[in-house]
């Protein structure tokens, strides 16, 4: 017991740092699996996530959950709508800490080799720990400590928010070409009946002509 506390300590002063780039496939929903990456991280130790997205094609909805393996099996982060984002946290237990990425395929769209190119960065030990040495730095109280962390976080959310209104505008511009594409094909489609119900009707009359029916 007191080796594992002094080889938890040791970790603990030294930086974790794990990268890994891969393409994940876009499936529909229930027929792809997770890509999880993890990393053994000791108890009360600052942990930075930084993942970067890029999709070959739209219709790809990523989402990452952050948890680790250990008994109370600690729920860190569920975001989904992922794009470029960056998650910071605290340990609660010595365990391994896992990343999990879904990119699930929206309903509708046929599976077309689309797929995203994920980039997953963790740092957890010192190099996570530059928000507490600005604090310390800068020798602030604890009320301004807060406040510093909100700030980061608000900025964290306003990006999001900043990307959910790019979504939405690019989603109401597909509905606009989609509805005036579905109203032209209806006018051709009349158009097109329109001129076959006429030209059956003039054919039909010459045909009662010919036989002297009419």
């Amino acid at each position: 017991m007191k080796l594992f506390a002094i080889l938890a300590s040791t970790s603990s002063l030294f930086a974790v740092t794990l990268g890994l780039k891969f393409d994940m496939l876009s499936l529909h929903k229930g027929q792809g699996a997770s890509r999880c990456v993890s990393q053994w991280i000791p108890k009360d130790t600052p942990v930075r996530v930084n993942i970067m997205t890029n999709q070959n094609a739209p219709g790809q909805t990523l989402t990452a959950n952050i948890f680790d393996d250990s008994v109370n099996n600690n729920k860190y982060t569920h975001h989904s709508a992922l794009t470029n984002q960056k998650f910071s946290f605290i340990t609660q237990a010595h365990a391994n800490v896992i990343v999990c990425i879904d990119n699930v395929l929206q309903e509708g769209i046929p599976v077309s080799n689309q797929f995203a190119e994920i980039t997953i960065n963790m740092e957890s030990g010192q190099s996570a720990s530059d928000f507490q040495k600005l604090v310390v730095e800068s020798e602030l109280n604890p009320i301004e400590a807060e406040l510093r962390r909100l700030e980061s976080n608000l900025e964290d959310v306003q990006d999001f928010l900043n990307y959910l209104k790019t979504s939405e505008a690019k989603l109401r511009a597909m509905n606009e070409v989609a509805n005036t594409r579905v109203s032209m094909f209806s006018l051709i489609t009349i158009g097109v009946l329109v001129s076959i119900a006429t030209s059956q009707v003039f054919y039909l009359r010459r045909f009662f002509k010919a036989k002297k029916l009419i």
